[in-house]
This record gives C-alpha cells, structure tokens and sequence, in this order.
C-alpha cells in the first residue's frame, strides 16, 4: 500500500494565494474539498477555506479598527458575549477572527483592569486612528450605535434592572 502524500504546513506563499484566488474566481466559493486539487495546491481543504475566509477575501477590511467600531464591538459582546461570528455580521468587512483576536489582545485586558463602562474605557484608549482622543464624528455622540437591534435590547435590560431596584 502506498505512503500518503501529507499537506504542506506553515506560513503561506505569494504563489499559493494567487493560485487559491484563481481557483475561487474560477469555481466559486464553497466545495471546499475540490478546492486544493482544482487550485493545485498541497494543503488540506481546511487551510484553504481558512485562508479565503480570513485573508483573501476581496471585502475584507484591513487595518486598525475605528472608535465606533471598538465601541461597538464592547456592546455587542456585552449583549451576545463570546459570539464572534455574530458580532462580526454586524460589523461590516470584518472577520470573527479579526474580533475575536481584537479581543483578546486588546479590549478584554483594558476591560478587566479598568471596571468601567465602554465610555471610559474609549476615551482613555490609544487607537491609531484616534491619536488617543475620543471621536467627534456624529456617531460618537449619538449613543448607541443605530441599526443593529441592540440599543433596543440594551434599553429593555436597562428598564430590567431598574424595575428590580
């Protein structure tokens, strides 16, 4: 019986991504298990799927993330906890693993040493886009963030917990 041939591991190349994004051009998304054979690469249908989903994908969007952006994932994780792929459906071009790495890396730490509100901990933040300031755009000020069902939820828990008081 022969040997198998085992999937190439680690960090991707210029050639493999081209390759798996003329092969998504050409087929589509999804079939995620045609994907390494018809793109001719040696990596397992897994790798590829991540790959696309999380890197290659055309409207993806890159780069540090807004204040209405960072405010709104403290919201949402506020109301949906550790749900990135949801949180992420309401945040336009950006992946659940980009949130959820986001996360991990920065927001929970600031949230857990500082035990204040979303508010506060925006304000003394130091995003790129930000140089540390709070924003003055329209949306800042506006409260929560429209749109997304979860000023209304939000509101209804607030009216919660003053009724039990």
């Amino acid at each position: 019986m022969g040997r198998l041939q085992s999937v190439r591991k680690g960090s991707w190349t210029e050639e493999e991504d081209l390759l798996l994004r003329k092969c998504i051009e050409k087929y589509g998304e999804g079939k995620w298990r045609h994907v390494p054979a018809r793109a001719g690469l040696n990596r397992c249908r897994k790798s590829c799927r991540l790959r696309w989903l999380n890197y290659l994908r055309p409207n993806i969007k890159r780069g540090d993330f807004a204040v209405d952006e960072v405010d709104l994932i403290i919201r949402l994780h506020k109301l949906l906890g550790n749900r990135w792929s949801l949180i992420a459906g309401r945040i336009p071009g950006r992946t659940a693993n980009d949130i959820k790495n986001f996360w991990n890396s920065h927001l929970s730490k600031k949230l857990t040493s500082e035990s204040s509100s979303s508010t506060t901990i925006l304000a003394t933040m130091k995003l790129p886009n930000s140089g540390g300031a709070p924003c003055s755009s329209p949306m800042w000020s506006m409260g929560p963030a429209t749109g997304t069902g979860v000023e209304d939820e939000t509101h209804q828990a607030q009216e919660e917990e003053e009724d039990e008081e």
